[in-house]
């Protein structure tokens, strides 16, 4: 058992590199040989502080704002959107047309997210019944992949199985995650932890409207029982724990983060934020439409009633924006509002903004 805990992101990732790569014993699996360790716990106490800003890591933080959006819209269709964001995307699909796990449609299959509020409308704040299922089987089991879709085998198994959300006395909402298998490079640190505590933060944000306005985050826990490193991404795990004195593991987000007033409002949101992207990443247009774009996406915020000014979830919608000017405009990346420097940093230096020179 391996148990790391941290307040960001960045600090709990570093803790579990270093646990695989001192510890890991090197197995064969279907994907090619792999560092593993057995029955990890990550425990981040500021979900908030969620910004990945490794040297090294070279991940792309607009792509992980842009999926966690896409799982929160419900959604499950590869193309354009996600693709757009993760060409690799096809690769996890059974037919190159949606992800038949993917977990946003899943949250909300059989009211399951709305289920988790109503549990603690029912029960109190201390229910001990406020969770839900990715891992289904009327859809992953041998027998319903052949009765319902026709497959002797998928290549779309839902790596996170079960969610469970409870309050301790203190009223702090908690998260757990279940993991059978954990991708630390690709998975873990690149969309999981970000999508489950942004999650997290959205029943926070009903449970206060709707249940007790004293409800505050608490910790975000994921529990991973085979957490891994593949063999060809090795060097690279090696590369960002060398450069550990380098690292910025301590910058705490202290932004607020603000949200439609009920789960379906939220859900919707998200929907008309994505589909408006599908729009300009599909269409044809110059960047004289740039200024107008970004009145259509405040036009959205406001729809909803959601303050833009000084709210983390204006700031990853304006930057998914911006990255997408930057790709198909060559614009730089604009962020015009001023959030904390976890953020700011997981922005300024990522890899994937032209902008920068020496970018991580």
């Amino acid at each position: 058992m391996h148990i790391v805990y941290g307040d960001t992101i960045n600090d709990v990732i570093m803790k579990i590199l270093e646990k695989v790569l001192t510890e890991g014993t090197c197995l064969s699996t279907r994907n090619g040989d792999a560092l593993t360790i057995y029955d990890a716990s990550l425990i981040l106490h500021n979900p908030r502080s969620r910004h990945l800003s490794l040297l090294g890591r070279k991940n792309n933080i607009f792509s992980t704002f842009a999926e966690a959006m896409w799982v929160l819209a419900g959604d499950n269709r590869i193309e354009p959107y996600l693709k757009f964001f993760l060409p690799r995307a096809p690769k996890y699909s059974d037919d190159g047309v949606v992800w038949r796990a993917a977990y946003g449609e899943r949250l909300y299959a059989h009211g399951q997210l709305e289920h988790v509020i109503n549990q603690f409308k029912k029960d109190g704040i201390f229910t001990r019944r406020a969770v839900l299922s990715l891992y289904m089987p009327d859809r992953d089991t041998d027998e319903s992949l052949k009765n319902v879709y026709n497959l002797q085998n998928s290549v779309d198994i839902p790596c996170n199985n079960l969610i469970h959300f409870f309050v301790t006395p203190d009223k702090k909402l908690n998260i757990k995650i279940i993991q059978r298998s954990g991708d630390l490079i690709f998975g873990i640190s690149n969309i999981n932890i970000f999508e489950f505590s942004l999650l997290q933060e959205i029943v926070v944000s009903v449970l206060q409207n709707e249940v007790d306005s004293e409800i505050k985050v608490g910790y975000l826990h994921q529990s991973v029982t085979n957490l891994h490193i593949y063999k060809k991404r090795i060097e690279q795990a090696k590369n960002i724990y060398n450069n550990k004195e380098k690292q910025q593991t301590k910058i705490l987000n202290n932004d607020e983060i603000k949200f439609p007033n009920s789960l379906p409002r939220i859900k919707s949101l998200f929907i008309d934020i994505v589909e408006f992207f599908n729009t300009i990443i599909t269409e044809s247009h110059n960047k004289e439409r740039i200024p107008e774009e970004v009145n259509i996406l405040e036009g959205i915020f406001e729809k909803y009633c959601v303050e833009k000014e000084k709210n983390l979830l204006w700031g990853y919608a304006e930057a998914v924006l911006s990255y997408i000017h930057q790709e198909k405009f060559n614009q730089p990346i604009v962020i015009k509002d001023d959030f904390s420097d976890d953020f700011n940093l997981s922005i300024s230096s990522n890899y994937f903004n032209k902008t920068n020179e020496g970018n991580i």
